[in-house]
């Protein structure tokens, strides 16, 4: 499971001082899409294009971490190797993975950013008037899983004054359960183990759950889903992973349109490569969105930092040298992640007519 930790040193590592090159693979090893055969020919197709890029070493390390470590037992594997520079991650993930391989002098980490923006940290939570069930996920895969069990909560069938005392008895003791779990819903939501949640249960008792959650918590509602609490994790990884995949194409939609709509207005958001570069060198970007299969080359000055589309030799601002990228939108990702921005990345090209890039301005 890749942790932050692991991300900041992949966002940070730069082979640079010795030229190595750092092989990058994405490889789709769904079972239930590809057998073992398969995704071996697509891994040595992969390997085989960066021939002459990629380094032997680095070639064979991926081919036997597939070969003699892989577990079998996920649904993507993502792989950086440069063994140069002693640098060596293999992430099995259980969200989905699309065929990628890339040489260069850092990780390629865009397609990764763009998995973690939709698979990322989020919560099912399983509530009845007994308590309640909290699954954490994170990239397809259940980190935790946590039950809140209270009183028992059974209604009397007698009649009378007895029935009613029992009821209300029965009543105050759902509201505590439920209230004990969406106290520990809460905390996670605060402490970002949970960045968005779905809800399931009866209407009802996710009505009641609703309102018992701080604004935070309850800001970080996405969905609701049918299901009761003796629901396996497996059954609950497959539907809300389906259900996260509606809502964040949902999301992006509206996203998109709210983009183009304010940079058309000239309000505080760019379009196209050149505008995007230049506010984030400026200071100005506070959210970056891109279209997940946008590559397009930049010069960069790693004296001042300048960056900018123009074939140049010279940097503009201080005369030394400049460096080729050659994928500016991935360097715009890493420079983001560095500065812990937000990065949305979107699928079908839905920015092919602006640009294929973009961002919200501060100003």
């Amino acid at each position: 499971m890749i942790d932050q930790s692991d991300l900041q040193k992949l966002v940070g590592f730069d082979a640079s001082s010795k030229e190595a090159a750092v092989l990058s693979l994405y490889l789709d090893v769904d079972p239930r899409g590809r057998t073992v055969e398969q995704y071996r020919l697509a891994l040595r197709h992969l390997l085989e294009s960066v021939n002459g890029n990629a380094t032997k070493e680095d070639r064979a390390r991926i081919e036997r971490f597939v070969e003699m470590e892989y577990d079998r037992q996920s649904r993507g594997l993502v792989c950086f190797s440069c063994e140069a520079e002693n640098l060596w991650y293999a992430f099995p993930l259980m969200a989905p993975v699309s065929d990628t391989v890339f040489t260069g002098l850092r990780p390629y980490i865009k397609p990764l950013g763009g998995i973690m923006d939709t698979y990322g940290r989020y919560g099912v939570v399983l509530v009845d008037k007994e308590g309640g069930r909290i699954f954490v996920f994170n990239l397809g895969a259940v980190e935790g899983i946590t039950d809140v069990v209270g009183e028992d909560v059974k209604r009397h069938k007698q009649g009378g004054w007895a029935s009613a005392r029992f009821q209300r008895h029965e009543d105050e003791a759902a509201y505590r359960n439920l209230k004990d779990a969406a106290e520990i819903t809460a905390e996670l939501v605060r402490t970002g183990q949970m960045r968005r949640l779905i809800l399931a249960g009866t209407d009802a008792n996710v009505a009641q759950f609703t309102t018992l959650l701080p604004k935070q918590a309850q800001q970080a509602i996405v969905a609701t889903l049918s299901a009761d609490v003796s629901t396996n994790a497996t059954e609950i990884g497959e539907r809300s992973l389906a259900l996260i995949r509606e809502v964040d194409a949902t999301r992006k939609q509206q996203l998109v349109e709210r983009l183009v709509t304010t940079a058309s207005k000239d309000g505080p958001a760019t379009l196209g490569l050149a505008s995007t570069l230049a506010a984030g060198f400026a200071g100005r970007v506070y959210h970056l969105v891109l279209d997940d299969s946008y590559a397009a080359p930049a010069v960069r000055c790693d004296n001042c930092g300048y960056v900018g589309v123009e074939e140049a030799a010279v940097c503009p601002l201080c005369e030394a040298t400049l460096r080729v990228l050659p994928d500016a939108a991935d360097s715009l990702v890493r420079w983001a992640m560095t500065q812990d921005l937000e990065v949305t990345f979107l699928h079908d090209d839905a920015l092919h007519e602006t640009g294929h890039i973009g961002a919200f301005l501060r100003y």
